[in-house]
């Protein structure tokens, strides 16, 4: 996740949890300003200028002002969603313009939740003032900034993050996700990953290096660690189970391994997620994420 820091100013900052019955609608708008939702429970059908999009538990989405938009709330069961309403008085600049920010992200970095239910926890204790009127801190407003980058960042539009990843980097990478799916104790070696990229091994050290700074398997290493940072903030696992179901046999190796690249052991790095803080700086580019599965 990137750590540098974005430059933003508010004009305010609201938001807080609803929930709808099964079937509910809200009725067509313009939207005014900027909005993320976040959907906790149940599914939503949201159209906005025109195009329908699913939003799944877990999902966010990014509406901008001038969004026509409309919502339909599972038919199903209950929905509930958090929301954060907020208006730019300076936009951040490093953020690309928000005219190519996603609408919907069906499956967000996990930090996201808790870092968005983090800043209404802060808006839930300010006093006075009323919603529209709410100006937000400068705390609120950096972490407003970093929370954006999470969200924006991964799906910068073409040319944003620079070239793809050639094309036996990409193979590579596909390898390395089976094996985290389907055996994450196995073994792999640059032999296998190189005959799954059809290159030799040396070669694919060189492209692995100059694409992602890292040899091939120092890279299926950091998976193994991204992964278990993502299980660290998302499920119950203990830490022992969590080395094992990220593929280190060893807790203490694995609890070494992550303390090195990270700063921290897991456990106090779990700490900090509960917490709604920001994960440490992930050494691959954000764009490079293990599917989560437990």
């Amino acid at each position: 996740m990137p750590t540098a820091t974005a430059h933003l100013r508010l004009r305010y900052l609201y938001g807080t949890v609803v929930a709808y019955r099964q079937g509910d609608e809200l009725a067509p708008r313009v939207l005014e300003d900027y909005e993320i939702v976040l959907m906790l429970e149940g599914t939503a059908s949201y159209r906005a200028d025109g195009k329908m999009h699913k939003v799944p538990p877990g999902g966010i989405i990014l509406a901008r002002p001038g969004f026509r938009e409309k919502y339909t709330w599972d038919v199903h069961r209950r929905t509930r969603h958090a929301y954060l309403h907020f208006d730019f008085a300076a936009p951040p600049r490093e953020l690309p313009p928000t005219s190519r920010w996603p609408v919907v992200i069906p499956d967000p970095d996990p930090v996201a939740a808790p870092m968005m239910k983090h800043l209404l926890g802060r808006v839930a204790s300010r006093k006075g003032g009323g919603w529209p009127s709410l100006r937000a801190g400068p705390a609120e407003e950096a972490f407003l900034a970093v929370l954006l980058r999470v969200l924006v960042e991964p799906h910068r539009g073409a040319g944003l993050l620079g070239p793809e990843l050639p094309e036996q980097v990409q193979a590579g990478l596909a390898a390395m996700r089976d094996v985290l799916e389907t055996d994450p104790c196995r073994a792999v070696s640059l032999d296998e990953l190189a005959a799954r990229a059809s290159v030799t091994g040396k070669h694919l050290c060189r492209l692995f290096r100059a694409s992602l700074g890292h040899p091939p398997l120092a890279t299926f290493r950091l998976l193994k660690l991204q992964l278990a940072m993502a299980l660290l903030g998302r499920s119950d696992l203990s830490v022992k189970e969590i080395a094992v179901r990220c593929g280190f046999d060893n807790p203490l190796y694995f609890t070494r391994i992550f303390t090195r690249v990270y700063g921290a052991p897991p456990t106090a790095v779990r700490t900090r997620l509960r917490r709604g803080q920001a994960p440490p700086r992930n050494p691959l580019p954000p764009e490079i994420t293990p599917r989560v599965h437990w």
